[in-house]
């Protein structure tokens, strides 16, 4: 098992994201990203939050590169 900083070993730890806020390149929505590991289920974590701080989804991109997953929504007020 790989160590991680701090010494850790912990193959369980939840990234940090990265979040950044973009209000100005979409007129009808505000973009966000956030980047964080490739951990199983984030995504619909991150859905989940959404979803219950009363956000829509109207456009989602999603990849993967070797600073972590990427997520970007395009979202609105529900």
């Amino acid at each position: 098992m790989e160590t991680l900083e701090g010494g850790s070993s912990d193959s369980n730890v939840v990234p940090i994201p990265k979040v950044v806020i973009d209000q100005d390149s979409d007129p009808n929505a505000t973009v966000v990203e956030i980047t964080f590991g490739d951990r199983l289920g984030a995504l619909l974590d991150t859905m989940a939050a959404l979803r219950d701080l009363g956000l829509n989804v109207v456009k989602a991109n999603v990849f993967l590169d070797s600073s972590g997953k990427h997520n970007t929504f395009s979202i609105t007020r529900a």
